[in-house]
């Protein structure tokens, strides 16, 4: 499978959760929120790859960019629209798309290549090297707390991680179908 480390939105595809999960198995603080999603499921490449997760396979915004061409949501003329806006505001519950935004500044203005190599320092472990995904505590090969450069779920924000990615894993999954059904 070849990942894609970056999205339309913004987010760094290469810290992901899902993504990191299926390649190595480990879970971190989102993978445990996804408890009722069937853990064969939770693997992806990337939202511009062969292989995407099921809640990334129905993402409006990477819909809207794939219809247009667009390589990122800003390249858009209406970037940013009210739906890229309202998918912005799942940032009170997953902070790790907070960081969108910004990122599609930095890849505009410094380009993808240089806002990978930010990315891939940033979400790697400042003692051994390791990448560690967005939700990880701990780093895996060398056991480095990463509690300041990880993103952390806790109390009701996890409680509405849980309810929210089970909930979009459902409506995805029903998506899907239909789009099945229809022959899309």
């Amino acid at each position: 499978m070849t990942a894609y480390l970056d999205s339309y939105c913004g987010i760094f595809c290469g810290a992901c959760s899902v993504r990191s999960h299926g390649e190595t198995g480990r879970g971190d603080g989102l993978i445990t929120c996804c408890g009722n999603v069937p853990k064969s499921e939770l693997a992806c490449g990337g939202c511009k790859s062969d292989t995407v997760y099921m809640g990334c396979r129905v993402c409006r915004l990477r819909d809207c960019a794939v219809d247009r061409g667009l390589t990122h949501c800003s390249d858009c003329a209406d970037y940013p629209c009210k739906m890229y806006k309202q998918w912005y505001s799942a940032a009170k519950i997953l902070p790790h798309v907070h960081d969108a935004a910004q990122n599609l500044e930095l890849i505009k203005r410094s380009g993808r290549e240089t806002w990978l190599e930010v990315q891939k320092a940033r979400w790697s472990c400042p003692n051994c090297g390791m990448p560690f995904s967005w939700y990880e505590a701990t780093c895996k090969k060398c056991g480095l707390s990463l509690t300041t450069q990880a993103y952390s779920l806790a109390g009701m924000r996890r409680l509405l991680c849980r309810i929210a990615l089970t909930l979009a894993y459902i409506r995805a999954k029903r998506k899907i179908s239909r789009r099945e059904r229809k022959g899309e």
